[in-house]
């Protein structure tokens, strides 16, 4: 089977990494990647026309039931289903035809982390296997070294802004616009802090007229074709007033007027420069939850478990 397109399933932090999945394989595989939503099985009933294609499910769980009726159906329509999941005895493994167990063991903590980049490890090694090897088999087997190192980041200048800040735009595009969304997702789930992550073109339209006053950007700079227009995005906020910070892997944006550089680590492909980025960020993130005198942990209002239908 040649598949002509793929479909990804998730919710949360897994669809961010649904993100980084689609943008992979779209351009290291050549396929056409949606994003569908799990409720068209689980709650209106739909019967799709999927021969031909891949149905990715991702979950850390494996039990979300919407999750597992669209699975059970995009398979009784003729796509070929797989499940990246950390838990291989679930539910939506038992659906799916095919089972990354993506190895990230018991997390403890109810907000996803290593979960979340474990599950951006196995796309990554699931496209390169695709593409025919596309080079980042090589790169995943040095990238622990780099995780390890990104961990050690300190990002301490980033906190008395945010800490004050109204709202904290995350921009990032292409892969990284995945890690965006969980940065953004993060802020508000263990640091109570409103944030919207943005693709940098997107936020030209519109948002950037909020960009004023206590408000300030965080920004995933990337090594690759997006890059000149990430960088434009970092000044044009600048020079509304807006507070601007980089994780730039090449060292080569901040210090100007309003820009501030944050540690940053080169990953052994650029196309895995979102995992070092986003593994510096957990450990900012844990440091602003408990400055704010929140368990990052243990959110208020969340459960490790969400099962929606």
């Amino acid at each position: 089977m040649r598949p002509v397109a793929a479909a990804t399933l998730a919710r949360g932090s897994s669809d961010h990494a649904a993100t980084f999945l689609k943008y992979l394989c779209e351009m290291r595989v050549g396929v056409p990647v949606a994003s569908l939503g799990p409720s068209l099985a689980s709650v209106y009933g739909c019967r799709l026309r999927l021969a031909n294609m891949v149905s990715f499910a991702l979950s850390q769980s494996g039990r979300s039931p919407d999750l597992v009726a669209f699975q059970r159906m995009a398979g009784e329509q003729g796509a070929r289903t797989i499940a990246l999941v950390n838990t291989v005895a679930s539910p939506l493994a038992e659906v799916s035809l095919d089972v990354a167990d993506i190895g990230a063991g018991v997390e403890e903590a109810v907000a996803a982390s290593k979960s979340f980049v474990c599950t951006l490890s196995a796309a990554a090694a699931i496209v390169d296997a695709w593409a025919g090897d596309s080079g980042l088999a090589a790169a995943l087997a040095d990238l622990p070294e780099c995780l390890h190192r990104a961990l050690a980041c300190d990002w301490s200048g980033l906190l008395p802004v945010a800490a004050h800040a109204s709202s904290v735009y995350v921009i990032a595009r292409g892969p990284g616009l995945a890690v965006a969304q969980e940065a953004a997702l993060k802020l508000k789930e263990t640091c109570e802090l409103h944030a919207e992550s943005f693709s940098a073109a997107e936020v030209m339209h519109g948002p950037i007229q909020l960009a004023a006053g206590d408000l300030c950007a965080l920004v995933f700079l990337s090594r690759d074709a997006a890059r000149p227009g990430l960088v434009s995005a970092v000044e044009r906020l600048a020079a509304t007033g807006t507070r601007v910070f980089v994780a730039d892997p090449l060292g080569e944006v901040g210090g100007s007027a309003g820009v501030t550089a944050l540690p940053c680590v080169a990953a052994p492909d650029p196309l895995l420069d979102p995992l070092c980025q986003i593994t510096s960020f957990y450990r900012f993130v844990d440091h602003l939850a408990r400055g704010r005198g929140l368990d990052p942990d243990r959110p208020r209002l969340l459960k490790k478990v969400t099962e929606t239908i």
